[in-house]
């Protein structure tokens, strides 16, 4: 494997293991939550909790497409080294999702008992679904902003505490859980509270971000243009509009399977059981998309499309081999989930059927998903945004319309599973046409120079030959040749000194140089700890020798961005 590739992945490795973790807290939550719910109150319970869904994905929608095209296009300007452009769009973004969320919050209270007959709830379920989504409604702002925070949080070389978020939404909720509806006794309410309050810590969690030393961004309100917002909305439509479409797909099946009669209620109940068990895997695929969106992001602002496609190629082979396992782990256990639950008696011979033939469908979840992240982040949101209707809304309204009203709980497994199949050889058509586009599109503009080295004291002299190659082929001057060699080489000596703590892992650095017309654009890419070189952390020689290269360069700046340290100079 070369360097090249090393970088790549173990950027995309960083990035996709919090990413999951990140997704998986929003999942655990609503399963700890269905699990409460189904087993203190039952099915009627299990019932609301789903009709309530779609109010979720109305936040996840407004969340998502926002926070996922702000973070698309804040990463491409971190990778073009402006982080000034950056903070604008972060602010912006900020600001119009915090504005959303506001004004879904005070309609959706004023109106409240007919968006629950809207959603499907009547007679028993009617006040159930009233208590459950008046907290809800009121907590509009924070789930929005949550969903951005942990986006541009995530661009911002912090995945970690996006997780680490995550996870204290998971522990606020069971622990509130507990108290709310198992010794409080306050029912259907206490499941909503315990998870709004969770979201609610989560996002201050992912607010100390921004007053950390290293972060890029920096929190502030800015009014947002509306030439941004479409920017935000068409890069981050693909991804937010599968959760409305999802929620109009759910309001539809929920109103067919209630048609059944006396059968109705329970099979709303396994619909919401199966729903809720379908965010795991999508909570993966969902993770590996976004370390996706972030890492070939920031390689597009760099014009690197090999690093682009070798993350591609990478989230390709782990989002197979997930699909798979998860897959088969739901198809052999699938009656110990139902159970999980609180279905019972009579329930369980439909519910495992059903989440079986859905299970098969996981197999190529993963690829779909994936393929609307990536064309996402390259700039193809149009494609992204077709793929994400045909996907979450017309291939499932078709063939459920068709399957449900004579299989009935049977045909939801079954729409779900050939839905994935029939977009799956769709993916895998237009990918080809993808990597064509990135190769293209992404190459560099003016002449580039770039090599990678392992980072030994070894590399010193191989480095100074190289660029004394270079500095012959391009006809530099001698005296800018000088400096170029002088400043590789003292900067990779204090790398080395400083930054170079454990010895047992591999540790490489990028040298890139790009020729503006006279200009000469260093830039040097490694993989040891953070290590800013400019803040006269070193001895005397040291810092008189980086105090040189400061004197003598017309720009310079330190960036921590994905797992990396970045130095910018131009002579």
């Amino acid at each position: 494997m070369c360097m090249e590739t090393k970088f790549a992945k173990s950027a995309y490795w960083n990035f996709l293991l919090w990413g999951v973790c990140t997704s998986l807290g929003v999942t655990v939550s609503t399963i700890v939550d269905a699990m409460m719910v189904g087993n203190i109150i039952g099915s009627s319970g299990l019932a609301v909790s789903n009709l309530a869904t779609p109010v979720y994905l109305a936040y996840a929608l407004f969340g998502l497409t926002l926070g996922v095209g702000g973070s698309v296009l804040i990463g491409k300007q971190l990778g073009a080294d402006d982080v000034d452009g950056a903070n604008e769009l972060f602010q912006e973004v900020l600001s119009a999702g915090v504005i959303l969320g506001a004004v879904c919050m005070v309609p959706a209270l004023l109106f409240r008992t007919g968006i629950c007959r809207f959603l499907g709830a009547d007679g028993d379920l009617l006040e159930l679904a009233q208590q459950y989504l008046t907290v809800v409604f009121a907590a509009a702002p924070v789930f929005v902003a949550y969903h951005i925070l942990s986006a541009c949080v995530r661009t911002d070389g912090a995945p970690s505490l996006a997780a680490a978020a995550s996870v204290v939404v998971i522990v606020v909720n069971l622990v509130l859980d507990l108290i709310f509806m198992g010794v409080l006794k306050w029912g259907i309410v206490g499941a909503s509270a315990s998870l709004c309050i969770g979201e609610g810590l989560g996002a201050a969690v992912l607010l100390t971000h921004f007053f950390q030393k290293n972060a890029l961004l920096k929190l502030r309100l800015r009014r947002p243009r509306w030439e941004n917002l479409k920017e935000f909305t068409g890069n981050g439509f693909g991804v937010g509009s599968a959760q409305i479409f999802q929620a109009i797909v759910m309001l539809a099946f929920n109103t067919m399977l209630l048609a059944h009669g006396e059968s109705g209620v329970t099979y709303v109940a396994i619909f919401g059981v199966i729903y809720t068990m379908s965010t795991v895997p999508q909570a993966v695929f969902d993770g590996a998309g976004s370390a996706m969106s972030t890492v070939v992001s920031i390689f597009a602002g760099e014009r690197d499309s090999s690093g682009m496609l070798t993350v591609l190629r990478l989230g390709m082979k782990i989002v197979c081999a997930a699909g798979v396992a998860i897959g088969l782990a739901f198809i052999f256990g699938a009656e110990g989930i139902m159970r999980f639950f609180g279905l019972a008696g009579t329930e369980i011979a439909p519910a495992v059927d059903a989440f079986r033939t859905y299970s098969i469908g996981i197999f190529f979840m993963g690829v779909n998903s994936l393929a609307t992240a990536f064309w996402q982040s390259i700039g193809r949101a149009k494609l992204a945004a077709w793929m994400s209707v045909v996907r979450n809304f017309i291939l499932l309204l078709v063939i459920g319309v068709l399957v449900i009203p004579r299989l009935w709980i049977a045909g939801l497994g079954l729409t779900y599973m050939c839905g994935e199949i029939a977009c799956l050889l769709a993916a895998v058509l237009l990918l080809g046409s993808s990597v064509d586009f990135v190769r293209k599109k992404y190459r560099p503009v003016r002449a580039v120079y770039e090599k990678y080295y392992t980072i030994q004291t070894e590399s010193v002299t191989q480095i100074a030959e190289d660029l004394e190659q270079l500095c012959d082929e391009w006809e530099i001057g001698m005296k800018q040749a000088f400096f170029i060699n002088l400043m590789a080489e003292e900067l990779l000596i204090n790398i080395i000194k400083f930054g170079l703590k454990d010895t047992r892992k591999e540790h490489y650095i990028a040298i890139r140089i790009m020729d503006n017309e006279g200009e000469y654009i260093m830039r040097i890419r490694d993989n040891v700890r953070s290590y800013n070189p400019f803040d006269n952390s070193g001895d005397e020689i040291d810092n008189a020798v980086i105090q040189m290269i400061q004197t003598k360069t017309k720009y310079y700046d330190y960036q921590r961005k994905l797992i990396f340290n970045y130095l910018y100079l131009i002579l």
